[in-house]
């Protein structure tokens, strides 16, 4: 066999390689699905802006460039309460962009790597060294995985075992705390007027979350942006809805203002919800995390349930061989 011989079928099979490459790191992609923290089912809802019920109303305006939000509840003592919060436009819009991302986005990662996957293979490969070759897409294979792992964080999400994308919770939650300020200012004012305890404190904050803030799930997909199924603290207060997990962010971000508090979120199949650092009284439900109790909270609503009391599905959930994944929050 002549050397020009040699040289064309080892560029053929250069060629080849490279191909299947491609088509290996195509079948890993089709891998990288969407999973949703909360997928409780929904309830009708009222699509007013004002609207009452069962003692909780909610009113949601804007006004010169300043998007307001004002919720009445009764707590858990029967007492008549009300928050508000408010943002301006500029500032809502800039916190937005922290959250959510577009098939576009993924696509310019991956137009970017393959490009610098063929200019690898064919730097390593100029002499036919084919394990110089797979070396150098290792390495480009490897940098995409980790600029994807960024850009993901970036938005509020994070990739698990097995190609899984979603919402990163004790992120979301560390980046609202101190957003969520005010709230917590003024939940310890009106604990302060009334002389509430902290167990009271988190429950007026809880009893807020369940039956102010209309329960309703946030679609996985808007338009051509990839939601996860989830609204950020922030947005879901001036939008008046959420579901479990988008609810359950909410209530953490503002507790999460009171240093003393620790807390965890807990992930069943389908649903998500949290707990306190605190001894369990009679009856509350509790996980153990490090070797401590923490009490479980249930922000998900409609239902109005203390802290220690959960729905009866959660308490399947809980129950399941499935079992559950603790994230800690702080």
């Amino acid at each position: 066999m002549t050397r020009r011989k040699i040289y064309i079928y080892s560029s053929i099979l250069t060629v080849l390689l490279f191909v299947l490459s491609v088509q290996f790191s195509y079948e890993w992609e089709q891998k990288l699905i969407i999973k949703p923290v909360g997928m409780d089912i929904s309830r009708s809802q009222d699509t007013g802006q004002n609207e009452t019920r069962k003692g909780a109303s909610q009113r949601l305006w804007l006004k010169d460039g300043v998007y307001h939000a004002r919720y009445k509840f009764r707590n858990f003592n029967s007492d008549n309460l009300s928050i508000y919060f408010g943002m301006n436009k500029p500032h809502y819009r800039k916190y937005l962009k922290n959250y959510n991302y577009t098939d576009i986005e993924i696509a310019n990662l991956r137009s970017r790597r393959d490009k610098k996957r063929k200019e690898a293979w064919a730097k390593a490969t100029v002499n036919g060294d084919r394990i110089a070759g797979n070396k150098a897409m290792d390495i480009v294979k490897l940098a995409y995985e980790d600029e994807l792992r960024k850009l993901l964080r970036s938005r509020g999400f994070a990739l698990r075992i097995g190609n899984v994308v979603e919402c990163d919770m004790p992120l979301i939650i560390k980046r609202n705390v101190k957003l969520m300020k005010p709230l917590a200012l003024s939940f310890q004012k009106i604990a302060t007027k009334n002389g509430y305890s902290s167990e009271e404190t988190v429950g007026s904050i809880l009893s807020m979350v369940q039956t102010a803030i209309r329960y309703k799930i946030p679609p996985m997909m808007k338009g051509e942006v990839h939601t996860g199924g989830l609204l950020p603290p922030a947005k879901a207060i001036l939008s008046g809805w959420g579901d479990c997990d988008t609810k359950t962010g909410i209530a953490a971000s503002i507790l999460g203002n009171w240093n003393r508090i620790k807390l965890v979120g807990i992930s069943v199949p389908g649903h998500y919800l949290m707990a306190i650092r605190r001894i369990p009284g009679k009856g509350d439900m509790f996980v153990r995390y490090n070797g401590l109790e923490y009490v479980l909270i249930e922000p998900a609503g409609p239902a109005w349930l203390e802290p220690g009391r959960v729905g009866y599905n959660t308490s399947v959930l809980l129950e399941n061989s499935n079992g559950y994944r603790i994230e800690p929050f702080k």
